[in-house]
């Protein structure tokens, strides 16, 4: 790593002093505990939605929308697209689909026919889970490889944007659940979830601090057509700055920047920023972000059709 021509890149952001101090710590605490190596996966995982576009709730910020750009598993469909990502080459799929009121994504009624992918592939299988209580939790420990689990830390946003009668304690007491029967977690925190602001976001990673994350996920507010927030703007780069080395200072495990993001012109800022923030790893990296690393000396690795939350030697996340 070229700390001279980092220190220069940091000299010459369009940020304030408070936010470069930050990232200065945050990066020197990255470079401690995981060295040059910066990981960029280009290939996620495909999600599967299990309830096709059907959602019991009308979120804000979605409104099912992300549903209709995943595979279709609903209705018989989840073993013949399971095997036809397998066929493909795949290492790995995404559970996910719509929630229940209760706030759950119902993954845990497809038991049966994920521990038959289970047998017949060598697909790790890793799941958006919602909020869970303890016999789900049981049940996703059968033959989840990792639990993918947004960390809400606010509970106006969990009223207000998800519509859920739902408060930061069910989702603690998810992250217990999960955790308890022994499910690896991969928590995602949402910067910017309410309306582009910050609200909950930092509450979020100290409910975390509770628990035993093998990788933390930044995911970032995408402002999407047809929503009731597709007028407001994504979170201030300075923000996601904010919740990203605040994240480093206070875990010791990998920290990545998710493949939800908003694009164009600010995806090529943040992810410099992130990179300079101190992130570990990146999914779908931008042209900026390779160019960021190679001024700073870093070791680029491209981990090849796989998710942020592991690895490069699956399932483990070192």
């Amino acid at each position: 790593m070229h700390f001279d021509r980092y220190c220069a890149q940091i000299d010459a952001l369009d940020t304030d002093d408070t936010t470069k101090n930050a990232m200065r710590v945050a990066f020197s605490r990255r470079i401690e505990l995981f060295g040059n190596d910066l990981l960029f996966y280009r290939e996620p995982f495909t999600p599967i939605s299990l309830t096709g576009t059907r959602c019991a709730l009308k979120c804000k910020h979605c409104n099912s929308y992300y549903l209709r750009h995943m595979l279709d598993g609903s209705n018989g469909r989840l073993h013949s697209s399971a095997h036809g990502l397998a066929a493909a080459g795949a290492n790995g799929i995404l559970l996910s689909g719509g929630s229940s009121i209760d706030g759950s994504v119902p993954t845990y009624l497809h038991a049966c026919d994920i521990q038959k992918i289970r047998q017949d592939t060598n697909l790790l299988v890793s799941a958006h889970t919602g909020i869970v209580n303890r016999r789900q939790a049981e049940i996703l420990s059968k033959y989840l490889d990792m639990a993918l689990v947004d960390v809400i830390g606010d509970n106006e946003t969990i009223h207000d944007i998800l519509g859920l009668s739902a408060s930061v304690q069910d989702y603690e007491n998810t992250l217990f659940h999960l955790s308890s029967s022994g499910i690896r977690l991969a928590p995602h925190i949402i910067v910017g979830l309410h309306n582009g602001e910050l609200k909950g976001e930092l509450r979020a990673l100290e409910v975390l601090r509770k628990f035993d994350p093998v990788v933390i996920v930044i995911v970032v507010f995408i402002p999407t057509e047809g929503t009731a927030l597709d007028m407001a703007a994504p979170p201030k780069i300075e923000d996601v700055v904010k919740v990203l080395t605040k994240a480093r200072e206070m875990f010791d495990v990998p920290l990545s920047l998710s493949c939800v993001r908003p694009g164009g012109k600010y995806r090529s800022i943040l992810d410099k920023y992130a990179i300079l923030s101190g992130i570990d790893r990146m999914a779908v990296p931008s042209r900026s972000a390779y160019r960021t690393g190679q001024e700073t000396g870093l070791n680029i690795i491209e981990v090849p059709k796989m998710c942020c939350s592991y690895g490069r030697k699956a399932p483990g996340v070192i």
